[in-house]
């Protein structure tokens, strides 16, 4: 039977581990910390340079955390977001509300936001603020995929390429260039090479950044 388990990771914030993938959630060298360097500043703060407002795409919406810190970040430097998500598995709101990310410094008063978004029915547009509005999908991006969206950031956040293969396939990455305007951001995780390759002959230019504590590098990919 799969098991979700959750891990108190260095920085002091929760991850999940996932028996049936045998993977965590995030990284267990820091959740938030991962998040906000591979998906806020790398991500995040460079889309709100290009862009007055932001329509955001996350495949992989798992714990809430990279929602509930654009949340934070969208608040806060006043950018309108569109955040639109996909997670064909959620979490239920029992397990999200045991999630310590409420609690930190950074986080603190998105509890009840948080719960909301994990809460939030298939497809429904919920307004958490003037500034912040949020859409999931319960449905994997490939089977879900709105072609006519106009994402200028994108959060690719899945399992791994050895647990998720078909979410890291050309068809997958020309298919999110498609619904992303030009100048557009794609950030992940993952840096290996083959990925790389991938997001370049997808249309992408393609940049290897320092990773996060723990991790070498990551990738930020513009859309040409």
């Amino acid at each position: 039977m799969n098991e979700i388990v959750k891990v108190l990771t260095e920085d002091g914030s929760h991850t999940l581990f996932h028996s049936g993938v045998g993977e965590h959630y995030h990284s267990i060298h820091g959740a938030v910390q991962e998040s906000m360097h591979v998906f806020i500043r790398a991500g995040f703060s460079v889309a709100s340079e290009r862009f007055d407002n932001l329509s955001v795409l996350e495949v992989g919406f798992g714990t809430g955390l990279n929602a509930l810190l654009t949340l934070d970040a969208s608040t806060k430097q006043k950018i309108r977001t569109l955040y639109t998500a996909y997670e064909p598995f959620p979490l239920s709101p029992d397990v999200a509300s045991g999630l310590n990310y409420t609690e930190t410094d950074l986080l603190i008063g998105h509890s009840s936001d948080f719960i909301t978004m994990h809460k939030a029915a298939d497809g429904e547009l919920i307004k958490i603020n003037p500034l912040f509005s949020f859409r999931k999908y319960l449905c994997k991006f490939q089977s879900g995929h709105s072609p006519e969206a106009a994402f200028n950031l994108v959060y690719f956040d899945a399992f791994s390429p050895e647990v998720e293969p078909e979410l890291w396939t050309p068809d997958i990455f020309q298919m999110i260039r498609k619904s992303m305007l030009a100048g557009g951001v794609l950030v992940t995780y993952c840096a290996r090479g083959s990925v790389r390759r991938i997001l370049q002959s997808s249309g992408f230019r393609v940049e290897r950044l320092p990773g996060p504590p723990g991790k070498r590098e990551m990738l930020r990919a513009t859309a040409i």
